[in-house]
């Protein structure tokens, strides 16, 4: 009897111990607790919450909502993509089309020294040293070119569209894999607080069986055993927190942060169950897949590439207007007066040599001298173009433009096809992970219900160690299988969000 009471009394005492323990945690679970918000990002119509953690170490708050705007933000290819998009919008401009007139001013300034023995008697002889400056104004217009102009300007635009698109896409990506990683940290945070709590049992059975060996009601055997236990769980721990810190460095990754920076996550890791109807999914993401989107804008660049090659058999009209103008100065030997007159010899008189006849002449010589002048002047041409047979390149370009027009109707139907077959097999996996989460979260409340009631067997003696153990991994399975559902339903919808453009237009 005495051995009974003693027995009793320390069941009593570990009974109150694990009561001050469980208090203790939830002191410590509460002021966490108090932080969970709802989603207010632009993911919020969609449901996806994840559970809020802390650490004892001090740590940045981070929702989904502001996981997303930091990915936005420095992700490396967003940011290429937003300049892709910005030089395609540069280009598309009715003077890259070609509408606009060219404008060319050009201007020369040539020097020459050349020694001259010419044959044409009014050519300049000796050293003829020459400079001049040229100008010329040149614009010219396309008057027809067979619409080539409004056919460059659609591609511009159709271009500018496509980079949009892939930015678009690489965006939607990136959310996507954001989101994921956002609720892959929290599903492992989750995982960690299941083995620790698995532990705590643990060791609240090492302890108890540690005091009932000292009161004499136990062997080694059980001591050992629930020892080994405890440690197996404290192991399980020790490897999870491995996995939590890898977990959150991956998302540092993706946001470009630094890759040991920890978080609070504010946003639950909740499964909040929502029912789709197929059929509309499908006409949404006929209107909205990005990628479907980007396909249907390249099946219009074949198509304007056709009509451009089509053009090149129409003839070319094009107006040329100008100005042309040059200052120009020759340095030479020219013949000058030299201000005397001298009498030259004309003929004779009656052929009598006495009766010379003279003629006065100033007199002249060789100096060297500069001489300036200038011209200027205007044109105005109009020319045409037409090309009648140039081996039949014209002809094969325009059939090669068709052939690859098809190929892109093709790839569009294929890509369709494609995609109501991920969509149909996403949504069917949805459903069945809808399914799942509801079973996990029915399966978890009835083994913890046995936990319970096998814990309360074990201390009375009703039920062995072993039996237990069993009992408490079947409620560790059943806690891990549950928020592993919930990821992965998650998954499944996320998934479903983004074969319908959801993620994007939630962005934009």
């Amino acid at each position: 009897m005495f051995q009974l009471s003693k027995i009793k009394a320390a069941v009593c005492r570990l009974q109150a111990t694990s009561v001050t323990l469980k208090a203790f945690s939830l002191q410590r679970i509460m002021p966490h607790a108090s932080r969970v918000m709802m989603v207010t990002s632009v993911l919020a119509a969609f449901g996806l919450q994840l559970v809020a953690f802390s650490t004892s170490q001090a740590q940045d708050t981070l929702s989904l909502a502001r996981a997303v705007q930091i990915g936005l933000q420095n992700n490396f290819g967003v940011q290429i993509q937003k300049l892709n998009v910005e030089a395609a919008s540069l280009n598309n401009n009715w003077g890259q089309a070609g509408l606009l007139p060219s404008i060319n001013l050009t201007g020369s300034q040539n020097n020459s020294v050349v020694e001259r023995k010419p044959a044409n008697p009014f050519a300049v002889a000796g050293r003829n040293v020459s400079n001049n400056v040229l100008g010329q104004l040149d614009i010219q217009f396309t008057l027809f070119d067979g619409f080539a102009v409004s056919i460059t300007k659609k591609r511009l635009e159709q271009l500018e569209a496509l980079s949009k698109g892939n930015a678009a896409f690489v965006m939607e990506n990136t959310v996507q894999s954001i989101i994921l990683s956002y609720y892959q940290a929290g599903l492992e945070m989750e995982r960690l607080q299941v083995l620790v709590k698995n532990r705590e049992y643990s060791k609240e059975r090492y302890v108890y069986v540690k005091l009932k060996k000292n009161l004499g009601s136990a062997i080694s055997f059980d001591v050992l055993q629930e020892q080994n236990n405890y440690l197996t769980d404290s192991a399980n721990v020790l490897r999870q927190e491995i996995v939590v810190k890898n977990s959150v460095r991956n998302l540092n990754v993706l946001l470009n942060e630094d890759i040991n920076r920890t978080y609070q996550f504010t946003d639950p890791l909740e499964f909040e169950e929502q029912v789709y109807q197929y059929n509309d999914l499908k006409a949404k993401m006929v209107q909205s897949n990005t990628n479907l989107r980007n396909q249907f804008i390249s099946q219009e660049l074949f198509q304007n590439a056709t009509r451009s090659a089509q053009a090149n058999l129409s003839p070319t009209l094009l107006l040329n207007l100008g100005g042309t103008g040059s200052l120009d100065q020759l340095n030479a030997n020219f013949r000058t007066n030299t201000g005397n007159q001298i009498e030259n010899t004309v003929g004779f008189v009656n052929r009598d040599t006495n009766q010379p006849v003279y003629l006065s002449v100033n007199e002249t010589t060789f100096a060297p001298l500069t001489q300036t002048g200038n011209s200027y002047g205007g044109y105005a041409n109009l020319s045409l173009r037409f090309t009648l047979f140039n081996g039949g390149q014209l002809r094969r370009t325009i059939d090669n433009a068709q052939i690859q027009e098809k190929i892109a109707k093709l790839t569009t139907d294929q890509l369709k096809l494609s995609l109501e077959n991920s969509l149909l097999a996403t949504f069917d996996l949805y459903n069945l992970r809808r399914q799942l989460v509801s079973i996990a979260q029915t399966k978890l409340q009835a083994a913890e219900l046995n936990l319970t009631l096998a814990n309360e067997r074990y201390k009375n003696g009703a039920l062995s160690a072993i039996d237990l153990r069993i009992v408490q991994e079947n409620y560790r399975s059943s806690a891990l299988e549950k928020v592993a559902a919930i990821f992965d339903g998650l998954s499944s919808r996320i998934e479903l969000v983004r074969l319908t453009g959801g993620l994007v237009d939630n962005v934009r």
